[in-house]
């Protein structure tokens, strides 16, 4: 599996912080300690995590209980709205856009997503595509496209009718991708 080059990376986090997006690398063996350290500096108390592989295997969860931050990991309806930070494994990323991709049935995963003040979404590096295009490309050569698909571009803003813009009336104040080297 081949994993993001520094040029991809670079030009998906610029593309992320262009919309008010903050953008963090890191390795599999460090995941669980750059999860903590984010959280801990924004002084986020709670977290509602949609487990995948990645985040189990990286010891993710436990990393965060032993740093005094509250995990939830189910009944997530029931947590969503109170936590403050939420994370979930973005399928796909888009450098041109600096977007994470959401390409699964997980209804948690969307609520996470879309309910938590701050919202982490970790993606694997070698899941990083250079444009647009590609993305649709991968998503149609899918064995059955998922219920279910996602771009998420920055954290959520809206404007009135006066145009006067409003930051995380939608979804989340904060947003944060953590893109991950693969093994």
């Amino acid at each position: 599996m081949n994993t993001i080059t520094d040029a991809l990376y670079e030009r998906f986090k610029t593309n992320l912080e262009s919309v008010n997006g903050t953008c963090v690398r890191t390795s599999s063996a460090k995941l669980a300690g750059a999860l903590t350290g984010l959280l801990k500096e924004l002084d986020i108390p709670d977290v509602c995590i949609a487990l995948t592989p990645l985040l189990e295997e990286t010891g993710v969860v436990k990393a965060l209980e032993d740093a005094g931050i509250a995990v939830y990991t189910d009944h997530i309806r029931l947590h969503a709205e109170t936590a403050k930070g939420g994370i979930t494994e973005s399928q796909y990323g888009i450098a041109e856009l600096g977007t994470l991709v959401q390409a699964r049935d997980c209804v948690d995963e969307r609520i996470i997503s879309t309910m938590s003040e701050s919202w982490f979404g970790v993606v694997p590096g070698s899941a990083v595509v250079d444009e647009y295009d590609k993305m649709f490309e991968l998503l149609g050569d899918l064995p059955e496209i998922p219920n279910f698909v996602g771009f998420i571009t920055g954290p959520s803003r809206t404007a009135d009718i006066e145009c006067v813009g409003t930051v995380g009336v939608h979804g989340p104040i904060r947003m944060t991708a953590v893109v991950v080297d693969d093994k």
